[in-house]
Formats: C-alpha cells, structure tokens, sequence
C-alpha cells in the first residue's frame, strides 16, 4: 500500500469505507471512469483482485498501525469538508 499516491490512497480509503464508484467520484470531483482507472491501477500496485480483498488489506494495514493516524484522520476531514458534487450543472435551452 505504500507504493500508492495520495490520490489512489484517498480512492482506497472510500472503497474500504463501503462507497460506490459513482459516491466517490462526487466525493473527489472526477468522473466514475477515472475512479474505474484508479482501481484497476490500485489493484496492479496493492496486489488485490477485488474491492473486498482491497478493503480488507487497509483495514487490517490500519489496525496494525501502519498509516500515520494524523494523516488518515487530515485526509478524512479533507473529504468531508468538500461540496457534494464538483459537477457545475448548465440550464438546458427549450426547443420553441
């Protein structure tokens, strides 16, 4: 887990939270396709075949002590504090 960026840790801890791609695409202001290429990578540098098996290697990291708690605990906040959705939605014209 070490070997992956902030970005894809920020995605494994989501995953591991129970969300969906689509919940943490809003949650990080991407689109569920890029959160989609972001497991397919965490899975190649973690070892894992799936989610379950990608959740259940950070919780078992975590409670091992591995992750710096200060910097989980800043992470989470971080989420936390952003805006449902990233999306801007524009009003569509009526056809006359």
């Amino acid at each position: 887990m070490e070997l992956l960026t902030p970005r894809q840790f920020t995605v494994t801890m989501l995953v591991a939270s129970g969300l969906k791609n689509r919940e943490i695409a809003k949650a990080i202001r991407v689109s569920w396709h890029v959160v989609r290429n972001h497991l397919r990578h965490i899975f190649e540098r973690a070892g894992c075949w799936n989610r379950t098996e990608l959740a259940l290697r950070y919780v078992y990291e975590s409670e091992m002590g591995l992750y710096n708690k200060k910097e989980f605990e800043r992470r989470l906040a971080q989420l936390k504090k952003s805006p449902e959705s990233g999306v801007v939605k524009t009003p569509r014209k009526r056809r006359a």
